[in-house]
């Protein structure tokens, strides 16, 4: 399964057809041939390489709210599970 996070653009190069998209700190280039009218700043689905959608700043932002939340519930559990597995003796 993959799974496409909201991607601030924040370089371009036309000749190569590329861009540089950030995604909370980590960069990560794309192919622009299915969105090449996107512009430095914008934000983009990156998928397999290529940018296949561009957002709104609206969307974009809804969308990495949602995977703030889903990241804190993520870690949270990790966190529960390590207990567990403190509590059960499984760690030495």
């Amino acid at each position: 399964m993959c799974i496409a996070a909201p991607a601030h653009v924040i370089e371009i190069d036309r000749e190569e057809n590329l861009l540089v998209a950030d995604f909370g700190g980590a960069r990560q280039q794309a192919k622009l041939d299915l969105l090449p009218e996107v512009e430095v700043g914008d934000y983009v689905l990156i998928h397999a390489g290529f940018a296949i959608e561009k957002l709104t700043e609206e969307a974009a932002k809804e969308s990495l709210e949602a995977w703030e939340e889903l990241l804190e519930v993520l870690e949270e559990e990790d966190k529960e599970m390590e207990q567990a597995r403190i509590d059960s003796g499984l760690y030495q």
